[in-house]
């Protein structure tokens, strides 16, 4: 079978996906997994024997440190890949991987996809291109996340959640609809929660943002999007 290699932008969570035919075509190889909310779908530092194909749902990406500390790296929605990495450098997986919501998923076996790779060159390439796209968007995304104010970072990570997982509301207002807490926004732009705590206080006191604090399950919306986008490039 001859898939066409191509990569459509972005899939939801900033990670490329996979060509509508090669996508099917994987899916087709695997078999269903679903997991309820907080379940882990790929432990940090287990044996990468599979990959998963993420059809609905969310989940988060964290990585441990040596001293047990997780930081927070990513959402990831329908479209993307996990375990690729594993996969393709066979070490062990390199974060964990928890559903943020149910989730569901095609678990694709190491030995079902070689098999399928090498009878189709052309899908084995267009799989590592889908993962060096990956790896640049998220060089890009860490680089943006460390530049500038604490603040000016924070605008960035809001901007871009609300561009990637955003639900349109009243007027331009935007929900964030993902469990971004402020311990997830500290561990993106570097900070201490409490000093991103303040900052939120700043941008909704100036009618950018509403912190959800009122809203259950808590929710960020970005009020004024193109506001906040204004104030990003003021302090560029």
């Amino acid at each position: 079978m001859g898939v066409r290699m191509s990569i459509q932008e972005l899939g939801s969570g900033g990670a490329p996906v996979l060509d509508a035919d090669l996508w099917a075509a994987l899916c087709g190889l695997g078999h269903v997994a679903e997991y309820g909310t907080g379940e882990i779908l790929l432990f940090q530092g287990s044996a990468s024997e599979s990959m998963l194909l993420l059809e609905s749902g969310l989940a988060a990406i964290s990585a441990a440190d040596p001293a047990g500390t997780e930081l927070f790296l990513a959402f990831r929605g329908p479209g993307s890949l996990l375990g690729e990495f594993g996969y393709l450098d066979r070490r062990p997986r390199s974060a964990m991987v928890r559903a943020a919501a149910p989730t569901l998923c095609r678990v694709v076996s190491r030995a079902v996809l070689d098999r399928f790779l090498l009878a189709d060159p052309r899908a084995g390439q267009a799989l590592s291109a889908a993962v060096v796209a990956k790896m640049r968007a998220v060089t890009d995304r860490r680089v943006r996340y460390a530049q500038g104010r604490i603040g000016t970072r924070i605008a960035q990570v809001l901007l871009d959640h609300a561009d990637e997982f955003g639900v349109p509301g009243p007027g331009a207002e935007v929900l964030l609809d993902v469990p971004l807490s402020q311990s997830r926004l500290a561990d993106l732009v570097g900070a201490r929660t409490r000093i991103v705590g303040l900052e939120l206080a700043r941008l909704q006191d100036a009618g950018l943002v509403d912190t959800g604090y009122r809203s259950r399950p808590r929710r960020l919306r970005v009020l004024d999007p193109a506001g906040l986008a204004s104030r990003l490039a003021d302090t560029a």
